[in-house]
C-alpha cells in the first residue's frame, strides 16, 4: 500500500469513527459550527499542517498529500477550519520565508483562513506603511473563528501577499448564512490598511492560487465519490417492478454519467498535482471538480427520489456543499474566460 493510500485510510478511518449525518446536523446546528474536540485531535494529528515544512513545525509532506487529506474530508462532508487552514498555508507559505513566523503559529494549531477574492474584487494600493485595500465586501470561510488571515489580491501589475491582524478586522466581519454546514462570514475589507506585506509578481500568485484550489477541487472529488458510491448501493438495494432499479436502463444511464463526471474530476486533479508548474491545469481541474460536484448531486436526487434532499439523509450535505463550493470558485463566465485565455489565446498546458 502507498504513503497516499495508508494516509486517506487513517483519515477515513478517523471520520468513520463519529461523522455520520446526526453528527452532520448536530454541528451545524450548534453555536460554533464544528466540534471543537474534534479539531484538536485533528491538529494533534498534523493533518491541518500538511504541507508546512518540519523546521516550522508541520509535516514537510507535498500539496499532493494535503489533498489526499481534503478528498477524505470531502468525502465525509465534514465542516471545520480545516479546508481554510490549509488554503491558508499553501499561500504564506510561497513567500520565501517572509511568512514563517505565521506559518509557524499555523502549526502550532491556529486556525487560518483565506481571503482571495475568486474575481478579483479587492485591490491594494502602496501607502505609506503598508497597502490600502479597495472592493467589494467578500465572503471568507471560517472568518470568525480564524486567529490567523492571510490575504493575496492583485496590486496593479504585481499582487500582494499580507497577513490581516485581528485587530484590522474589528467591526469588518458579519456572519452570514451559508448554503451549506461550512461557516462563512461577510468582511468589508475598503480602505483596509495591510502592515505586513510582500509583493510578488503574478505569476508567483498564480501558482499560489492554483494550489490553494486544487485543495478545494479534491474536497469537491471526495463529496463526488461518496456522492456516486451511496448512490450506486441505493440502486442496487431500491426494488420497483420487482427489480433493483439499477437494472433498469434509464438508471444505468444516469449511474453511467456519474462514473464519467468523477472521472473527469479525479484525473483532472491528478493530473494537475502532476504538473504543479502550469496553473493552467489546476484551474481546469477546479472548475471540472465544481461541476462534476453538482452534476452528480442533482442526478443522484434524482435517482434517490429526492430522497435525498431531505435533512433525514446524508446526501442534502453533498447537495448543499455541491452547490456552495462552486460558488466560492468564483463566477462562471469568469471561470471560462479565464480558460479560453489560457488555453486558446496563450497556448498554455499543451495537451489542450
Amino acid at each position: 500500500m502507498t504513503a497516499d493510500a495508508l494516509l486517506a485510510q487513517a483519515v477515513r478511518g478517523w471520520l468513520a469513527d463519529f461523522v455520520d449525518n446526526t453528527y452532520l446536523n448536530a454541528q451545524e446546528a450548534s453555536a460554533d459550527g464544528y466540534e471543537s474536540t474534534r479539531w484538536d485531535q485533528l491538529r494533534d494529528l498534523g493533518w491541518h499542517a500538511v504541507t508546512i515544512p518540519d523546521h516550522l513545525g508541520g509535516g514537510d509532506a507535498t500539496l499532493a498529500e494535503a489533498c489526499v487529506v481534503a478528498r477524505e474530508i470531502g468525502r465525509a462532508a465534514y465542516a471545520s477550519p480545516l479546508l481554510a487552514t490549509m488554503r491558508a498555508t499553501v499561500v504564506a507559505s510561497g513567500g520565501a520565508g517572509y511568512f514563517d513566523a505565521l506559518v509557524a503559529r499555523i502549526a502550532a494549531g491556529a486556525p487560518a483562513t483565506l481571503v482571495a477574492p475568486p474575481d478579483r474584487t479587492v485591490t491594494a494600493t502602496p501607502v505609506a506603511g503598508g497597502f490600502r485595500l479597495a472592493g467589494e465586501p467578500v465572503v471568507v470561510e471560517w472568518a470568525e473563528v480564524a486567529t490567523e488571515v492571510v490575504l493575496l489580491v492583485p496590486a496593479g501589475g504585481d499582487w500582494v501577499v499580507g497577513v490581516l491582524g485581528r485587530d484590522a478586522l474589528d467591526g469588518r466581519v458579519s456572519a452570514v448564512p451559508s448554503v451549506d454546514n461550512e461557516r462563512i462570514a461577510r468582511v468589508a475589507l475598503h480602505g483596509a490598511v495591510v502592515r505586513e506585506a510582500v509583493t510578488v509578481p503574478a505569476s508567483a500568485a498564480r501558482l499560489a492560487l492554483a494550489g490553494a484550489n486544487l485543495l478545494r477541487a479534491s474536497l469537491m472529488v471526495g463529496g463526488c465519490a461518496d456522492v456516486l458510491e451511496r448512490t450506486a448501493r441505493y440502486a442496487t438495494e431500491r426494488v420497483q417492478f420487482g427489480r433493483p432499479i439499477g437494472g433498469f436502463q434509464a438508471v444505468r444511464h444516469h449511474l453511467a454519467r456519474m462514473v464519467i463526471a468523477t472521472d473527469a474530476a479525479r484525473l483532472m486533479v491528478d493530473d494537475a498535482l502532476e504538473r504543479l508548474a502550469e496553473p493552467a491545469v489546476a484551474e481546469v481541474a477546479s472548475f471540472t471538480a465544481a461541476r462534476s460536484y453538482v452534476e452528480l448531486v442533482l442526478t443522484s436526487a434524482q435517482v434517490h427520489g429526492a430522497v435525498g434532499t431531505t435533512t433525514e439523509h446524508v446526501l442534502h450535505h453533498h447537495f448543499r456543499r455541491a452547490k456552495a463550493m462552486r460558488s466560492r470558485t468564483g463566477t462562471r463566465a469568469l471561470r471560462l474566460r479565464e480558460l479560453h485565455d489560457a488555453l486558446v489565446v496563450h497556448g498554455e498546458a499543451s495537451q489542450w
